[in-house]
């Protein structure tokens, strides 16, 4: 593949491959429906840094998310107008940060147009603003020539100026127990906050027993009527995104969240308008495709009342797809288990996915901790790569090294990376790289590391088909890695449609979630069916 194409079209090379066989079905052509011929984009909404009270350099930000994803918003922390006097005086320290984003308030609106690329890297600007008996949004502006940095105390006046400046304010963290953070919807102005923000690095708040709860804040855990699953039983009509919230400068850090949307075009304005329109969805970490349709109509979309709908969803994912389930009025209507399915001889001829996987090494208590710097060259004898996934996490926190793609064709990738057992995400080390690559039993990957150590290993996909390998950089305790088992298309990809009749007694809303093997999540934007008698 020539090196003239872009970062973002490599990585995403596979989307239309992928949803190629549900948009291709017969009736279902790209031309049908609201919503059709858009393309999937992924990025980070909402992440911190040290301009506010967090870590890393503004430039390391924007470079970062610059190297693996589609578009950000940098969200620096803005204001908290109703912040209390706390034990140790710790109030100052966000008081301080409230400080340095006003000062340095030009120089990111600097960096954001610095890096604004339509077509290959969008990039935002945006602040957060907190609220102990409100809650938390964060503020996305659409233009870098109409985002003023302001403290408003009030949240009626916040959303007016929202509208002025044609700015979102979404809502994050939302589970919170109300007076502690967390959303209180009965200020939401649905103009300027059509999405929520389902999961972070807090954790999930689909519903107080969704798996990844809330275990690293002082606020608590999850309220029941705070979650997504309550919002919607109560009438609010959200749509979803995800976005990591890190704090140590590292947007997209993987297994934090991430916010998809389907969208025209790479640029400010495709991306406001799918996230007013709440074509939008959120994923944990890997960067699972996503299309959910009633009656033709995309997810955020309120439909009139009909008695029969016909639901279509399809996913490709990244590892093998659990199941997949159609949720309706808080209950699941419908589930599916692509995983339970036996490949054969004829799952050779669509592309397999391959992960490696690196970053175990000595652990804390051996009084070793280190970074460990890796560059890695895999390389693809008899096959193709298709499309490239890649895993980066936020930690360590390294101000001078990055995660990047050195070199890349049909036949290899080529990364440079770097990996420790400190500031993990839930003690998680390691990071990785996903292939979607096109072969057959007798094709050959070999993985060759230049560091830590000058060592290599190759195996057939026949081999991996049974069984994963491991890659020993040395001796106990020196680093190491996982050549993944493959994941065969039965397993990793899937559509298919169903109907349901509803007597029209009451909205109902839809939603899909999808679970994979390796625990990583995608939650739609609901679809809304109004009441029989309802407009």
């Amino acid at each position: 593949m020539a090196q003239s194409i872009s970062r973002r079209r490599w990585f995403r090379a596979g989307s239309a491959t992928a949803l190629a066989g549900w948009w291709a079905a017969p009736g279902r052509s790209s031309g049908d429906g609201e919503g059709a011929g858009q393309e999937l984009f992924f990025g980070d909404l909402h992440n911190h840094n040290a301009v506010g009270y967090a870590q890393g350099s503004l430039v390391r930000t924007f470079e970062n998310a610059r190297n693996h994803l589609d578009f950000f918003a940098f969200t620096p922390h803005g204001w908290w107008p109703d912040i209390g006097r706390y034990e140790n005086q710790i109030e100052n320290k966000w008081l301080r940060g409230f400080d340095v984003t006003r000062e340095r308030w030009p120089e990111v609106l600097q960096m954001v147009r610095r890096f604004d690329d339509p077509g290959s890297f969008v990039a935002i600007a945006g602040y957060e603003w907190h609220s102990t008996k409100i809650g938390d949004y964060h503020l996305l502006f659409p233009s870098t020539d109409d985002a003023p940095y302001a403290r408003i105390d009030d949240i009626r006046q916040l959303q007016r100026f929202a509208k002025q400046h044609a700015a979102l304010m979404i809502p994050h963290h939302p589970a919170n127990r109300l007076g502690h953070r967390g959303a209180n919807l009965r200020w939401l102005d649905p103009e300027v906050s059509p999405v929520m923000e389902i999961f972070s690095e807090w954790g999930n708040a689909e519903h107080d027993r969704a798996p990844s709860p809330y275990i690293r804040h002082t606020e608590g855990g999850r309220w029941t009527r705070n979650t997504f699953q309550y919002f919607l039983s109560q009438g609010y009509r959200l749509g979803v995104v995800a976005s990591t919230d890190d704090h140590l400068g590292y947007p997209g850090a993987y297994r934090q969240g991430l916010a998809a949307v389907w969208a025209s075009e790479l640029s400010r304005q495709a991306i406001f308008e799918a996230l007013r329109s709440r074509r939008c969805y959120g994923v944990s970490g890997d960067r699972i495709e996503l299309d959910f349709r009633l009656d033709e109509q995309p997810m955020g979309r309120q439909l009139r009342y009909v008695r029969t709908r016909r639901i279509d969803v399809a996913v490709t994912g990244w590892d093998q797809v659990d199941r997949v389930e159609i949720i309706k009025n808080n209950r699941v209507l419908d589930r599916q288990f692509p995983m339970d399915r036996t490949p054969n001889d004829a799952s050779w001829r669509e592309p397999v996915v391959l992960r490696f996987e690196y970053g175990w090494g000595p652990w804390p208590a051996l009084d070793m901790t280190r970074t460990c710097d890796w560059d890695i060259h895999i390389s693809v004898d008899g096959g193709r790569i298709e499309a490239v996934q890649p895993c980066f996490q936020s930690g360590p926190l390294e101000e001078d090294r990055r995660d990047r793609f050195l070199s890349r064709s049909e036949r290899h990738v080529r990364l440079q990376s770097y990996t420790a057992l400190r500031q993990q995400f839930e003690d998680y080390s390691q990071k990785g790289v996903a292939l979607r690559v096109r072969g057959g039993p007798g094709t050959r990957v070999t993985v060759q590391l230049r560091s830590p150590a000058p060592v290599s290993l190759t195996r057939s996909f026949r081999e991996l088909a049974r069984s994963n390998e491991m890659l020993f950089t040395g001796p106990f305790p020196k680093e190491s890695a996982v050549l993944h088992r493959l994941v065969f298309h039965d397993h990793y990809r899937t559509s298919y449609s169903i109907t349901d009749e509803d007597e029209g007694n009451q909205l109902n809303w839809y939603y899909v979630r999808v679970i994979q093997a390796n625990e990583q999540f995608a939650w739609s934007s609901p679809i809304w069916v109004e009441a029989r008698g309802r407009s």
